[in-house]
């Protein structure tokens, strides 16, 4: 059993002289596996800012998800052998035929898998991570959402609107409320370029997610 257990050995109970600790069928005890976060989670809450490190302890569980398989393993590794040394011998059955009890098939061990990275952890959701990062103006990181979008029609309805009155050089500098990941931050826009400007950037960045 001991060469059995070689795979988990970062994984189990070791003594003072780094040999697994078994109990009577041989079989170790896992050591308390790390506490990761919720990615989705996280990323829906716009808490991005830490992604790297609950990333790489997210890969450290999906090993430790192995770890507990190979674990399972060994428990019906153990069960196994021992019913196939226990079999009853050949017998005669009602109409003569000899009957051989075949052993049970041994299982497979579980196949690691790679030690994933950050990167291919957050691949599956780095379209939403892009969008929550968004575009950088005037020192704010603004968020690419439909949120941010409708008021920046609303905004612009309103300078259409200012114009129609003729009200235009009263309209700016304005205030536009931005989403971010770090919460709703304050966007000054002095003049009508400035608010065009934005507005391309913001339109054309978030144009690219849905091509």
């Amino acid at each position: 059993m001991s060469n059995n257990l070689t795979p988990i050995l970062e994984f189990i109970e070791l003594d003072a002289e780094q040999n697994p600790v078994v109990n009577e069928q041989g079989l170790p005890t896992l050591l308390q596996r790390p506490i990761a976060k919720n990615i989705p989670e996280l990323i829906s809450k716009g808490k991005i800012d830490n992604l790297d490190m609950f990333a790489e302890l997210h890969a450290q569980i999906l090993q430790w998800d192995w770890a507990e398989l190979y674990l399972n393993y060994l428990i019906d590794l153990i069960e196994i052998e021992e019913h196939n040394a226990n079999l009853p011998e050949p017998y005669e059955n009602d109409e003569g035929e000899v009957i051989n009890v075949q052993p049970l098939p041994l299982p497979e061990a579980p196949e690691r898998p790679p030690l994933m990275t950050p990167t291919e952890v957050l691949e599956p959701y780095q379209k939403h991570i892009n969008k929550l990062i968004g575009i950088e103006f005037k020192g704010v990181q603004v968020s690419l959402n439909e949120s941010n979008q409708n008021g920046l029609s609303a905004l612009k309805s309103a300078l259409e609107l200012a114009k129609e009155f003729e009200s235009e050089n009263e309209f700016f500098p304005v205030n536009f409320n931005a989403e971010t990941r770090q919460g709703v931050k304050v966007l000054t826009l002095v003049d009508e370029a400035e608010f065009k400007n934005f507005g391309l950037q913001f339109v054309m960045a978030r144009k690219a997610f849905f091509e």
